[in-house]
């Protein structure tokens, strides 16, 4: 019996003496919650891109050489990074995007035309013999007193120049590219998206 009072009085006591304020400082306050660390905010000159294919061939962007999404997609790019197109084709081909401009800015990916290309080739072979061959017969027909051939010669030339420009034009017009503009966003009753008119 002693015993058990013994410890009631001793628990007792040791209850009070927990209760007792200590000297200053001795019990600090609860420190309020740290904030939450603030989410990156994306510069005010930040580009919303989106990027889409006129065609079934799909694109994979890159910036700074680093792959980030495939057609179609959107995505934040920074001012300061150099963005690039690669196509999904067996010959992959590559189209340099460059720094974006700030807002919203809708990129649209065009292949390469194969029909135009093939014609454009086929055509520049020939217009470059034909040149070679009118300025061979001018060359020749002009400083031989034979006007025939110097006649026949220069019409080759005129017209195979002629040529040869156009179809340098075709193969130029037929490589892949690029175009960047203004998007404007839109919405319809099942969908909403972004716009561009070029």
């Amino acid at each position: 019996m002693r015993v058990l009072v013994s410890l009631l009085v001793i628990g007792i006591a040791a209850e009070v003496a927990h209760a007792q304020p200590g000297p200053p400082g001795a019990y600090a306050e609860p420190s309020p919650p740290a904030p939450p660390p603030a989410q990156q905010q994306q510069p005010a000159n930040a580009t919303r891109a989106t990027f889409v294919s006129t065609s079934q061939v799909r694109w994979d962007v890159r910036i700074d050489d680093n792959a980030v999404c495939t057609t179609p997609c959107s995505i934040m790019v920074d001012p300061v990074r150099f963005v690039t197109l690669h196509s999904h084709d067996a010959r992959s081909e590559r189209v340099n995007v460059g720094f974006m401009p700030p807002g919203d800015v809708l990129v649209q990916a065009k292949p390469r035309d194969q029909g135009a290309f093939a014609a454009g080739v086929t055509f520049t072979s020939l217009t470059g013999m034909g040149l070679a061959t009118g300025i061979t017969l001018t060359a020749v027909g002009c400083s031989t007193d034979h006007p025939t051939m110097c006649n026949a010669g220069l019409i080759t030339g005129v017209a195979s120049a002629v040529g040869l420009y156009l179809s340098i034009d075709m193969l130029r017009k037929s490589l892949p590219k690029v175009r960047v503009g203004p998007a404007h966003p839109y919405a319809a009753p099942d969908q909403i998206g972004l716009a561009g008119a070029f």
